[in-house]
């Protein structure tokens, strides 16, 4: 149930009524209400995999219980611990990177080996690293006895379900025993959901069918040209961006509707003046996971700048191979952290020089150019069905190939005027609802934002009608309808 979709506007409406006409009874009849509807969610998609689902929190469920119960154990506990892990990552394994590994072993090896092709459930890759969380959480004697029903539902609860944000246990499980919602909750969720929908059906959707002729092409073996080359990356660039920020909208809008927040997991990583700052802008909850559970327990920064670099490079490939079971998705990785070490390497080498005044804001945007310029070529790999329709993209750019699938026109540049106006000069969702509390973080730092967001929006009559105008022309949009990028992962 795609969130850009008439059967989800009904859904939710429908959650939203119930959990408020709940309101008033106890908090466990609520609770109970809000893990069916999202159970409903997950089940609208294939009913069979909710059972996948639900065995999985079970089994997290039981073993976290146990590594609390032996918390005076340390070995005991350790084993427990290894046991969820390996669990998880053999969901992760048998269902996403089957048709990989034995595919790639086949052609190094020979072997022979027949290829699976298991079907991927439905945010696999989303629910099991919130469950990994929630154990190492355990062992480390940060979880709080947490009934089934709460564990439960703060697994399967549907705003964050399919795409994120990765949530952890202290964001949601509090929050889901609040007694009663905010007043502006429901003004401010259908506003940061209209922008959302506007963003995905106005400016996401109507980039791909560009951007994806040009990526289809050098996938079916044609050398694509430089303008071809240029413009489909730069398309997909902003389609990316805007269907991430869409998506990321759309899901804390949802969930302010019932009165939860979600952390923030955007925050105009265009914007960003380093590889460093871009990660703290870009799936923060993904950035903050990666550094927490993967890139500490590897040594961190601990053991000198060669390690940390080493580090900072595997956290990173691993994370890109947890995007797909496809090595353009390691490779997309593999730059970007090859990218963190080259940036945390300067800023070593540069510590403690200071450039002229005169010489700062354009140093800066100099700084944004080059960001924006890396993480657009490591696009490339993301976006390619394989490695050699990415060199043929690459070819284009340096000047290969003769093809001309869209044409640079008046319009296309246009177009591209206009959406470097809306990323680069427009605030985004969080700093046009953010409540104005100087005690609160402001969405306008580059330090990641990793608390649930305090979002609140009373608006005048002007701003509700300008809203729900926009909101009349995001739906009328929705016959072009395509599927979020991240719910592939």
């Amino acid at each position: 149930m795609p969130f850009n979709s008439y059967p989800y506007f009904i859904f939710l409406g429908a959650a939203v009524l119930g959990f408020r006409l709940l309101e008033s009874r106890a908090l466990t009849a609520r609770r109970v209400f809000l893990l069916l509807a999202s159970y409903a969610f997950y089940a609208w998609w294939r009913a069979d995999f909710l059972a996948l689902l639900a065995g999985s929190t079970l089994v997290n469920y039981a073993l976290g219980r146990e590594i609390e119960a032996r918390a005076a154990r340390r070995h005991d506990r350790r084993w427990l611990l290894i046991a969820g892990l390996v669990f998880n990552l053999g969901l992760i394994a048998a269902f996403k990177y089957d048709t990989l590994f034995v595919s790639t072993a086949d052609q190094l090896l020979g072997l022979g080996l027949p290829v699976p092709h298991f079907f991927l459930p439905l945010a696999i890759s989303f629910f099991t690293f919130e469950q990994i969380s929630y154990l190492v959480d355990a062992d480390a004697g940060k979880t709080h006895n947490y009934t089934l029903l709460d564990y439960a539902l703060f697994v399967a609860y549907f705003p964050h379900l399919i795409a994120g944000p990765i949530v952890r246990h202290n964001d949601l499980i509090p929050q889901f025993r609040q007694t009663r919602t905010r007043n502006d909750d429901l003004a401010t969720g259908i506003t940061l959901f209209t922008l959302g929908l506007a963003k995905k059906t106005l400016l996401a959707d109507n980039l791909a069918p560009f951007a994806d002729a040009i990526f289809n092409a050098a996938g079916r073996g044609m050398a694509v040209g430089p303008t071809d080359s240029w413009l489909g990356t730069l398309f997909f660039a902003f389609q990316i961006y805007f269907d991430f920020s869409a998506y990321s909208d759309m899901a804390l809008g949802s969930s302010v509707m019932l009165g939860i927040r979600l952390p923030v997991n955007f925050n105009s990583p265009y914007k960003a003046a380093s590889i460093i700052e871009f990660w703290r802008r870009w799936h923060i909850s993904l950035s903050a996971f990666l550094r927490d559970y993967l890139y500490i327990p590897l040594g961190g920064n601990r053991g000198g700048r060669t390690r940390r670099y080493l580090n900072l490079f595997l956290t990173m490939l691993l994370g890109g191979l947890w995007h797909g079971a496809n090595w353009t998705f390691m490779l997309w990785g593999g730059l970007h952290g090859f990218y963190l070490a080259i940036n945390h390497a300067f800023r070593h080498a540069t510590k403690g020089m200071t450039a002229p005044r005169r010489l700062r804001l354009p140093l800066h945007v100099g700084a944004v150019a080059l960001t924006f310029a890396a993480t657009t070529l490591a696009w490339i790999v993301f976006r390619a069905p394989d490695l050699a329709s990415a060199g043929r993209m690459v070819g284009g750019l340096l000047g290969g190939g003769h093809s001309s699938i869209v044409s640079f026109s008046p319009l296309a540049a246009l177009a591209l005027v206009l959406l470097t106006g809306i990323v680069w000069f427009m605030p985004n969702s969080m700093q046009i609802l953010w409540r104005h509390d100087p005690a609160l973080p402001s969405p306008y730092a580059s330090e990641p934002v990793t608390a649930p967001a305090r979002l609140s929006w009373k608006p005048t009559p002007l701003n509700a009608a300008a809203y729900g105008l926009l909101c009349i022309v995001a739906v009328l949009a929705l016959s072009n309808l395509k599927p979020f990028i991240y719910f592939q992962f």
